[in-house]
């Protein structure tokens, strides 16, 4: 499942384009700042995309060493 390191591009664009967005969304969410929602949002998704990341190369070592995970 080598399409899996690009989901490493979804935190870095998040990352970008949160600036753009806090223009046009409203100011606050929840109490807070739109644009800290937005970059704890995406500090917790950027530690999920990793796991995931992570699974799928173990998987491939995995294969490639031979046995199963």
């Amino acid at each position: 499942m080598k399409s899996a390191k690009w989901l490493a591009v979804l935190p870095v664009a998040a990352f970008f384009s949160g600036g753009w967005l806090s223009s046009v969304a409203p100011t606050f969410v929840l109490g807070m700042p739109f644009l800290m929602v937005w970059n704890v949002s995406w500090l917790v998704l950027t530690s999920l995309i990793l796991f995931v990341i992570d699974r799928a190369e173990g998987d491939l070592d995995a294969q490639a060493a031979g046995g199963t995970r």
